[in-house]
């Protein structure tokens, strides 16, 4: 599998064909907490056993990848949190993610993954694209999480509410990895546009976080304007209208000011930022494709 990176200082995203350069986060910000040590709060990780039997591989599989150790580690060298958050695995009995602001915990239900596994398993696709489609739809739900915990964490003041902020910050995200040739970005799109087309396929996380077309279109713009020729689909399957399209390397640059200027007095230290640490993408279990 590819690489994901979050997006770190230094990153820039070119909206080509329009011209338009955006720094993405934690661009030369100055050092804002202690180094490590017993005052430190980080991002901590857990992985629960399920109970169910079906989803002991992607216990195994992705506790073996160290999957959300490398996100935290990630998030921990750049970002300073007022409190430890926890990333979490656990089963819960609906195929969607969550953030809980009262045990301050991010969670990936192991019914998600494994729908998501399914919906891109039965999506015609080679397995090297279903595995695509498997890392960039957890990928992107992953960081949108994390963009709400930011949010509850920093007391951010978004003006269309958590839940567009937090798809702006997994867009965004996703639009420096794609600068590193990763593919996620626009599989993330293409799996979201595949579920949407099924309403009646049991899968929770649109409705638990209200995930509409016209919230697709928003990421898939920002990803546009980034990259257009790698997300031509989206214009061509109508994700994206094309009177839209122009103005989308500007919704990017809009994207990645507003959270440069969310997270600028919540950063480690722009010497901690200089060398990306790089973590690994969720890859689905290999025996369940």
């Amino acid at each position: 599998m590819r690489n994901v990176v979050v997006p770190v200082a230094g990153r820039v995203v070119a909206g080509v064909g329009y011209g338009a350069l955006a720094v993405l986060l934690l661009a030369a910000l100055p050092a804002s907490a202690a180094a490590a040590g017993d005052d430190r709060v980080d991002f901590v990780t857990s992985y629960q056993r399920p109970a169910t039997a079906d989803y002991e591989v992607y216990y195994e599989e992705l506790r073996h990848q160290r999957f959300l150790e490398s996100v935290a580690e990630e998030l921990n060298r750049v970002l300073a949190l007022p409190a430890t958050v926890t990333l979490t695995i656990a089963e819960c009995g609906h195929s969607t993610t969550s953030w809980s602001a009262g045990t301050r915990t991010v969670t990936i239900c192991y019914e998600f993954l494994d729908a998501v596994l399914v919906i891109a398993g039965e999506s015609g696709a080679s397995a090297e694209h279903a595995e695509q489609l498997f890392s960039g739809a957890v990928t992107f739900a992953l960081f949108a999480e994390v963009g709400r915990a930011l949010v509850g964490l920093y007391g951010l003041p978004v003006p269309q509410g958590a839940e567009r902020a937090s798809d702006e910050f997994a867009a965004i995200t996703l639009a420096a990895a794609e600068q590193d040739g990763d593919p996620s970005a626009a599989a993330a799109i293409e799996f979201y546009d595949s579920a949407l087309e099924q309403p009646e396929s049991g899968f929770e996380y649109l409705e638990s976080h209200a995930f509409t077309r016209a919230r697709l279109e928003t990421v898939a713009c920002i990803l546009y304007g980034n990259a257009p020729a790698r997300h031509a689909r989206s214009l061509s399957r109508g994700i994206i209208a094309p009177e839209r399209a122009p103005r989308c390397g500007e919704e990017l640059l809009s994207v990645a000011r507003a959270w440069d200027g969310y997270l600028k007095d919540h950063s480690r230290s722009a010497a901690a930022a200089a060398e990306p640490v790089v973590p690994q993408p969720a890859a689905p279990p290999s025996t369940r494709l």
